[in-house]
This record gives C-alpha cells, structure tokens and sequence, in this order.
C-alpha cells in the first residue's frame, strides 16, 4: 500500500501555511509560509479608502486563495509526494468570519459593484 499523507493549512494573521504530514508516523514531512499579499487592513478598505472604525482587523479573501494556490504545491513540490496519496485536508483560522458567496462561489468581495464596500452589524 502506497504512503498516505495529509495536509494541514492554518490562516494567521499575517499569513497562511501548510504542512504536509505523513499518517503512518505523525513526522512533518514539508512546510510553507504565504505572506498575505494584502497584509492585515485595520484603517482603511482597499480601493476605496473607506475608514474602519477602531478595532476592526480584516483580511482580503484573496490572499486566502493565495495560500492555497502557493503552499499546496510548494509542499507537495518540496516533499516528491504524489497529490493522489493526500487522503485529507484539515483548516485553520486564527478567526474566522463567514465569505458571502455568489450562486458560482465566487465571493462577493470580488465583484466589481461590490469590492470597495465594507458590511457590519
């Protein structure tokens, strides 16, 4: 029976990592760090400049995106491992708040009409 493996991604506050772990034995086989492109935005909302107010830390979903498109293949890259011996993905947030989605998953954020606006209640 061929190796299996899974593969961990946790979301920080200034970046994402994933770390490939090999299940017969628990050993960290490779890691990699994404910094957010974006950074932490906590005054104003790219694109608009629309002030937040005080205490508010966001993050932009695309550098999200950018962990999973970067870290993921970088490990595998790193480790030699075949992508078909990942049998599980497990996920992270240091917090985490729900991504409004369009009908094709695509987030709102994302949408022209839509990126520069910021929605609290």
């Amino acid at each position: 029976m061929k190796k299996r493996y899974t593969i961990g991604i946790d979301y920080g506050t200034e970046s994402g990592r994933a770390v490939l772990v090999d299940l017969e034995n628990g050993a960290e086989v490779a890691e990699h760090v994404t910094p957010y492109s974006h950074g932490v935005i906590d005054e104003r909302l790219p694109g608009s400049g629309l002030l937040l107010e005080p205490e508010w830390a966001l993050q932009h979903p695309r550098d999200y995106l950018d962990v999973l498109e970067q870290s993921i293949p970088a490990v595998l890259n790193e480790s030699g491992v075949n992508a078909r011996q990942i049998i599980g993905v497990g996920i992270d947030f240091t917090a985490c708040t729900m991504l409004p989605i369009d009908e094709d998953g695509e987030p709102l954020c994302f949408q022209e009409h839509l990126a520069n606006r910021h929605m609290h209640g």
